[in-house]
């Protein structure tokens, strides 16, 4: 069952039965990470295209690994039970939050 989740102004959050906290401050190695993840991957001209489902569902595994990556204590495996739309929704908070993080909110659209 797909679960709505609440961010507080400090980046506390609920998931299940265990809180989480989106730091305030990242390693340079974590941001690096976190916009590489959220970087949109291109057709190969030529090669195989994505239909809309494949790419919705790429970049929902992208987002749950950035999300991982920058959230201490958060496995990908914990956000899999999230729709697409909460997953984006992390992400614009990220990006609204800390903006350090998410220089270039077409990585998020």
């Amino acid at each position: 069952m797909a679960e709505a989740i609440q961010i507080a102004r400090d980046g506390s959050f609920m998931l299940g039965e265990r809180s989480y906290q989106i730091p305030d401050v990242f390693s340079p190695r974590e941001v690096f990470s976190y916009r590489r993840l959220l970087e949109p991957i291109p057709d190969i001209p030529g090669g195989t295209s994505l239909s809309g489902e494949q790419r919705t569902r790429q970049k929902a595994y992208f987002f749950r690994r950035a999300a991982a990556c920058v959230i201490p204590g958060l496995e990908p495996s914990a956000l899999e039970s999230l729709p697409y739309g909460t997953l984006q929704a992390i992400h614009r908070w990220i990006a609204a939050h800390r903006p350090e993080l998410c220089d270039d909110n077409r990585l998020i659209a």
